[in-house]
């Protein structure tokens, strides 16, 4: 396509336009990045520093106008943007301005016993280079802006590539950028359809971040690991939540409907299936039941309401399909009152009951505005059947005795599992972010987010340059009983005898001097 056309999910219409790239442009962005990236590496800590606050500031002062942008290109309601894409966004900047010089420093490796022949070593970090970022359209804002941070703080150069369903957020994100002061050539954005991030990888990045589905995340891993790209991999989720039987259920049905319906279900780590104690099943079902019914859509008049459009035609039709396989299985929905709105992709918000491990809605991710619900009768049980799936994001437990809900979240196969809320983590930059299995692979966030941003570079040096060592040519027989005595102290059982073979090894130090 020539052109890329914005319309808004939440009416229909065509907000803006912007031309589509080709290979060709994309190879000259890569190409800039690559100019600049000598030059930025180089740049100071308290420059990058300054540059992320600048960033700040301009999202501080620019705040209505982002989150009216975000709300409008992406269906979801302000407040929503506020604090799903600009606060975490914010926080990043802000914690990485403050700590990337610190955990970045050169890190000293203890070498005892070699430091006492004059050996030493530590890692010093580099930045890779050019960071190719790949972002989706459910977090079009704050999931780019934070990875964004992070690789400049640890002074790479960027391509970023956004959605071409919210481009006009991208190019949001380009100006914020641009006025903060990064120099040409640091921070470059390529716009089209999926395809054009493959050239990212045709045009050798030094390494990538890809958010997105499961099925193009395969795709993605495949080039970049036939061009021994190293990519950092954030796929999809179905999350589940336990309630125990001393969980608050008020309160508990409260936090799981925001987590459930939250960007009206468009959210990776978002609840999408909930096991609940049999105890306490009847009186979960009916309260969240209740209150599905009082949330209200976001039809783009500008009164407050609850839950946004679905932000592509394709995804509402993927929600439908399974919920409507899931009711002709024998599911029973309870939906929330969502009126139709010309122009509008609204889903009601939907709880799911009389369901079971088989369906999709319960195996494969949804996407949406659906909640379904399981009873269960023990721990054990509730702990076998949140794992049992191929997704591994996130997880919550609902109880009163947070001792007890620690220990089932260590149990819990997942990156990050939450007791009593959810979803929230992301919002918390210090710390890491990352799934397993079919969830991906790698971190974003924290200072383990941050090391993927780097090369560590061991450096290893010898202060006796002028002694010969003893494990250089000529060998001889004194060299192998030398360290024939290292062996057995550093492997040896019993301290009396590797103290023995210490001594030995010391007596020989002042020889290897002398060679």
């Amino acid at each position: 396509m020539s052109e890329i056309i914005s319309k808004s999910p939440t009416t229909g219409d065509i907000i803006g336009q912007i031309p589509a790239m080709n290979a060709e442009q994309v190879k000259d962005a890569v190409e800039k990045a690559r100019a600049a990236s000598k030059s930025w590496a180089l740049t100071s800590f308290a420059r990058r520093t300054e540059i992320l606050k600048n960033a700040n500031q301009y999202m501080i002062d620019h705040f209505d106008e982002i989150t009216a942008l975000i709300s409008r290109e992406n269906g979801k309601p302000k407040v929503e943007a506020a604090v799903a894409e600009m606060l975490p966004a914010v926080n990043a900047n802000s914690f990485f301005a403050e700590n990337a010089q610190r955990l970045l420093a050169d890190d000293k490796i203890e070498m005892f016993p070699w430091n006492l022949i004059g050996k030493k070593s530590y890692i010093h970090y580099v930045p890779w280079g050019v960071i190719g970022i790949i972002s989706p359209w459910n977090y079009p804002f704050g999931i780019p802006m934070t990875q964004i941070s992070m690789a400049l703080a640890a002074g790479n150069t960027i391509v970023f590539k956004p959605s071409s369903s919210v481009a006009l957020i991208g190019e949001k994100i380009k100006e914020i950028w641009e006025a903060a002061g990064l120099p040409e050539g640091v921070f470059n954005i390529i716009q089209g359809a999926g395809r054009i991030g493959e050239e990212l990888i045709h045009n050798n990045v030094d390494r990538l971040i890809f958010t997105g589905s499961v099925e193009v995340g395969r795709h993605i891993a495949k080039l970049a690991g036939e061009a021994l790209i190293p990519v950092t991999l954030e796929l999809g989720g179905k999350d589940p939540a336990i309630v125990l039987d001393d969980a608050d259920i008020d309160l508990t049905t409260s936090g799981i409907l925001w987590g459930s319906m939250t960007n009206a279900g468009q959210t990776c780590a978002g609840i999408e299936r909930v096991y609940v104690h049999r105890s306490v099943y009847d009186e979960f079902v009916e309260k969240i039941s209740e209150k599905v019914k009082t949330l209200r859509p976001c039809d783009g008049n500008g009164d407050p309401c609850d839950v946004g459009a679905i932000t592509t035609e394709s995804q509402y039709e993927l929600i439908a399909e399974q919920v409507k396989q899931a009711v002709n299985s024998g599911a029973i929905a309870t939906s929330g009152n969502m009126v139709d709105i010309d122009g509008g992709s609204y889903f009601p918000p939907t709880i799911l009951t009389n369901v079971h491990h088989g369906m999709p809605i319960i195996s494969e991710e949804n996407f949406g505005p659906v909640l379904p619900i399981m009873p269960f009768d023990s721990e054990e049980e509730a702990i076998r059947l949140a794992n049992d799936s191929r997704f591994g994001l996130s997880a919550s437990v609902w109880t009163s005795d947070t001792n007890r809900g620690e220990r089932i979240a260590k149990k819990l196969i997942a990156g990050t599992v939450t007791i009593n809320d959810s979803l929230y983590t992301y919002g918390l930059t210090q710390t890491p972010w990352g799934g397993v299995k079919e969830s991906g692979y790698g971190k974003t966030h924290g200072k383990e987010g941050l090391m993927e941003m780097v090369r560590p570079v061991h450096i290893a040096s010898d202060s006796l340059h002028r002694v010969k060592k003893p494990w250089w040519y000529p060998y001889d027989k004194e060299a192998l009983e030398t360290f024939k005595h290292v062996l057995e102290f550093l492997g040896g059982s019993g301290s009396a005898r590797r103290g023995k073979a210490f001594a030995k090894v010391m007596r020989k130090i002042p020889l290897w001097r002398k060679l």
